[in-house]
């Protein structure tokens, strides 16, 4: 009986163990992909535009959401593209049930033989609302922007989340 007795205790203590380990965050593969569009407004510098942009998509963890984001790129870092230099590129993601998951990112694009840019960088999540409260990760953030009319733009983001 005593046996049967230290058994049962060890198992409900494994389990309290692991179900608070089950509860904290731990990092997990996070990816989304994103269509929307930009809207490019000029500014003072004349090498410099402020890119809002507005997508929908569809993530893991966060289901479908809605995106908002806001950059500075500049047209003369790079002769042969854009930069979103200093982490000055933002972005809100709201999940369907309202949660927010906020981030940053850093990218460099480049034209490509159509007129197209191919973008590429990475970003960093800092937060959000909800189960998204004290969310980390990085990772890669991939788009490409086309230069016609509405100014539509496909994106991917890659790596990690934790919340």
């Amino acid at each position: 009986m005593t046996r049967r007795v230290a058994v049962v205790l060890t198992t409900v203590a494994a389990a309290l163990v692991l179900g608070t380990g089950v509860a904290s965050a731990n990092e997990r593969p996070f990816s989304a992909s994103l269509a929307g569009n930009a809207t490019l407004s000029a500014t003072a510098d004349p090498c410099v535009f402020q890119n809002n942009e507005t997508a929908t998509g569809n993530g893991t963890h966060v289901g479908q959401f809605s995106w908002a984001s806001e950059e500075f790129a500049n047209f003369c870092v790079n002769p042969n593209g854009v930069a979103v230099i200093g982490s000055i590129g933002s972005f809100m993601m709201t999940a369907a049930n309202g949660d927010l998951l906020f981030g940053v990112y850093t990218t460099l694009g480049e034209f490509d033989a159509a007129g197209n840019l191919i973008i590429h960088g990475t970003y960093e999540l800092d937060g959000g609302t909800g189960r998204f409260a004290d969310a980390t990760g990085s990772g890669d953030i991939d788009a490409i922007g086309f230069l016609t009319p509405g100014l539509p733009v496909f994106g991917s983001l890659a790596g990690t989340i934790d919340f």
